[in-house]
């Protein structure tokens, strides 16, 4: 199997990632931060969520 689709088969949708039981991320956060339209790799969103954690209040 190529890495393109390893790749593909291991992303997830918005609904999927919130409402995994083994998520660790807060799920108001996820569910602003993630696309509806969209699949994500868990790598993704945590990159998501980190960056997310970083900005600086204003």
């Amino acid at each position: 199997m190529s890495k393109a689709k390893t790749d593909e088969a291991f992303k997830y949708t918005k609904n999927a990632i919130l409402s995994a039981e083994n998520i660790i991320y807060n799920k108001d956060v996820l569910s602003v931060l993630l696309e509806d339209n969209r699949r994500y790799t868990l790598d993704e969103v945590e990159k998501l969520v980190d960056d997310f954690n970083k900005k600086e209040v204003k």
